[in-house]
This record gives structure tokens, C-alpha cells and sequence, in this order.
């Protein structure tokens, strides 16, 4: 194993950090390494915004030493083009949306990674989703359009005293990986699958550790009917809130989802 298998194996997500101070250096090379990402057309249709004030970090969800929101972003070559005399028109919104969206989770990617080679443990989460999101945007002054964030990576060392050290388990057979052509998972291996997330060798269990004591005969069954809030089978379906509906507002209110969306 080398050594970047060897960082990349060890990856865990840290919800507590300890005070340790992220070396100015540190935090200049995970940024110079996280732009060198593959992106399509060279465009790097994202913007990173990096945050130290506790209380917005507050405001969007988590705290750590600091806090890089990744955002889908479009307006830097929109401006470029501009700026040379052109008006920026590019196919239809919601494929340029996926596009800038894997050059920026690329990016998240590498960041984390780079961090680890540091020594820097990083949680990445979607509160960018589940706050307050016009507030947000607010706070950190981003453009009404064509601009979208879609991931924040916290950074910070790891405070022992609270973090478990365990590794999560992770599928990786059946299901997951495919050979030649796609193939869906029949019975058994559903089965094996489902008995995989029960077992407590594995890890797998981040949500919750009592889910037996609940009365859940396996992990999986706490997962689809608390967490996701799925409904069985032979049951009727019960509306419930959907705590990310103002992300789908908000990629309508920024452009990039709307049956009449056009970059002009």
C-alpha cells in the first residue's frame, strides 16, 4: 500500500474539534491542491468560500477551526466573458448545473484529501442546505445567480476526548461495484447486504447504536423509517416535511433550475 491509498483508507468524518490553530500554510496548500482538480473545459465553475468566524459557521450548521463552503459558480466566467466583450450563453442550466457541480465536489474531494496528508481532519455535511439559506447567502455575500452552494467541508484536528475512532465501514461488492454492464442485486444479496449494516465488525453504524433496544430487527429498518422516512410497503404514503425543499427553491431562485432558465 502507498501512501496516498494509505490517506485515503484512512479518511473519517470528525464532528468535534479540538482548539488546535489550522497553520496558515496548511490551509494555503489544501486550497492550491483542491483547484488542481480535474474540471470540465478548464472552466473551475466554483467558487470556495473560506470562513474562521465561529458564529457563521454557527449560522450555517457546524464549528470547526475553519469552515470551506464549496459553491456551484458560474458568475466569474459570466464576468470574463463580458469583460472581453462577449454574451456568456451555454447550453441548457440544469446539465451546466451537473457539470459545475462535479468540478466542485472534485474539488471538496482533493481538500479533503490534501487535509489529511496534513494531519487536518475534516466533516463534510450538507447543512448548506438545512439552514437558513437566503440568510446565509446573505452572510456570506453571494451573487443571486448562477451561484449555488453546494457543500461545506469543516477543518480542524480532532478532539480525542469526544470523537469516536473507529472507522465506518463502507460496501464495497455487489451492488456497488459493476463489471462490463449494470446488474441489479437479487434476494440473497439484498439479504447479505442488510445483515453487512447489522454487523457491529463493520461500522457502519453512524446514526444510531441502540437500534435493536428500539425494537428494530435490523439497522437498515431504523435507517429507511426514522432517518429517510420511508413508509412501508403496505402502507399509505404520509406526506412530511421535507426539510431540503428551499434547496430545490433556491437553485429555481439562482437560475439553475427552471423550465425557462437561460445563462444571458
Amino acid at each position: 500500500m502507498n501512501e496516498t491509498i494509505k490517506i485515503i483508507e484512512e479518511l473519517r468524518t470528525v464532528r468535534h474539534f479540538s482548539d488546535k490553530h489550522i497553520p496558515e500554510e496548511h490551509l494555503a496548500a489544501i486550497l492550491k491542491s483542491c483547484v488542481n482538480a480535474a474540471s470540465a473545459s478548464a472552466r473551475q465553475t466554483y467558487s470556495i468560500i473560506v470562513i474562521d468566524d465561529k458564529e457563521v459557521m454557527k449560522e450555517i450548521g457546524y464549528v470547526g477551526k475553519k469552515m470551506l463552503v464549496f459553491t456551484v459558480d458560474f458568475n466569474r466566467i459570466m464576468d470574463t466573458a463580458e469583460y472581453l466583450g462577449f454574451r456568456y450563453k451555454y447550453g441548457i442550466p440544469i446539465v451546466e448545473f451537473m457539470t459545475g457541480s462535479t468540478d466542485t465536489i472534485l474539488a471538496a474531494q482533493t481538500a479533503a484529501i490534501t487535509a489529511k496528508s496534513l494531519g487536518i481532519d475534516t466533516f463534510f455535511s450538507n447543512c448548506v442546505h438545512r439552514c437558513n439559506m437566503d440568510k446565509m447567502c446573505e452572510l456570506l455575500n453571494l451573487p443571486e445567480k448562477f451561484c449555488f452552494p453546494l457543500i461545506a467541508l469543516l477543518l480542524g484536528y480532532s478532539d480525542e476526548k469526544k470523537s469516536k475512532q473507529t472507522m465506518k465501514g463502507r460496501l464495497s461488492g455487489p451492488g456497488v461495484i459493476h463489471f462490463n454492464k449494470y446488474r441489479r442485486l437479487d434476494n440473497e444479496e439484498l439479504r447479505n447486504i442488510v445483515l453487512e449494516y447489522d454487523s457491529s465488525d463493520k461500522h457502519f453504524l453512524s446514526l444510531i447504536d441502540n437500534w435493536r433496544v428500539k425494537g428494530y430487527k435490523h439497522y437498515l429498518d431504523y435507517f429507511y423509517e426514522k432517518w429517510v422516512g420511508c413508509t412501508r410497503l403496505n402502507e399509505n404514503q404520509i406526506k412530511s416535511s421535507n426539510p431540503y425543499a428551499q434547496a430545490e427553491e433556491m437553485l429555481k431562485k439562482v437560475g439553475f433550475l427552471s423550465d425557462n432558465a437561460s445563462f444571458i
